[in-house]
């Protein structure tokens, strides 16, 4: 219960008290809140004071209202850094405080028809690539689908589990290959039926999709990537 004899406004007790909720995990990042009447009740103040310090959390980007659906807990934004050359996603989601993880989606031997990929990799007419498709979690929540292509004499790792493992840490560790990132084209598209149900986002949903090549330490090819998802949470930097 909020104090009516405290100096500091109710709507500001309120905003305190719902952040201090959402500190403790009472409302957790992406679910809804309790409706405004549930909320007035909960800490014995009205709906119009309740409403202004919900208005407040708006403003400070902590929650957003969804017409039709309420009032939601925004989940914390996540940093990408372009200037980093080399960062696996592990990397990126260690740097913001986050568990990342993997669940392999296709693994496959085939010829390729991606002009990036027949391009980056030096493909010869009807040459095979080995093809390892994951989804990545961060704390548990799709964000990419991350699609490589490798030489064929990379077949090996169709045999690894790369599930919940860096695959950049395998390829330094076991294989004691440099990692140098290389030419990267960006672009803004919209989830089709197929990306929306792995990444668990409505349909035409925009997300940013990234086609990358990846040498070597020697300045041979090690793979070409291909990435869609990093979406609304996400921050980027560029220089």
């Amino acid at each position: 219960m909020l104090d009516p004899n405290n100096i500091v406004p109710l709507y500001e007790q309120a905003a305190n008290a719902l952040r201090e909720d959402m500190r403790k995990g009472v409302f957790l990042s992406g679910n809804r809140l309790p409706t405004e009447s549930e909320l007035a009740q909960k800490y014995g103040i009205s709906r119009i004071t309740i409403r202004h310090a919900i208005d407040q959390l708006v403003k400070e980007g902590l929650v957003e209202r969804k017409q039709g659906k309420g009032t939601f807990v925004t989940r914390p934004l996540m940093h990408k850094d372009f200037k980093r050359s080399g960062v696996s996603f592990t990397e990126l989601c260690a740097a913001n405080g986050k568990k990342a993880s993997a669940r392999t989606v296709l693994t496959s031997i085939e010829v390729p028809e991606n002009q990036h990929v027949l391009r980056w990799l030096n493909l010869a007419p009807g040459e095979e690539v080995v093809r390892i498709k994951r989804l990545r979690y961060a704390d548990g929540v799709p964000c990419v689908i991350e699609d490589n292509y490798f030489p064929k004499e990379f077949s090996d790792l169709m045999s690894v589990n790369l599930n919940d493992i860096s695959l950049y840490q395998y390829l330094r560790e076991e294989k004691h290959i440099d990692i140098v990132t290389g030419e990267m084209i960006l672009k803004i598209v919209r989830a089709d039926t197929g990306i929306a149900k792995l990444l668990e986002v409505p349909r035409s949903t925009p997300l940013l999709e990234t086609w990358g090549v990846v040498y070597q330490g020697n300045g041979k090819v090690l793979h070409v990537c291909n990435q869609v998802g990093y979406g609304e949470n996400f921050e980027f930097i560029v220089r």
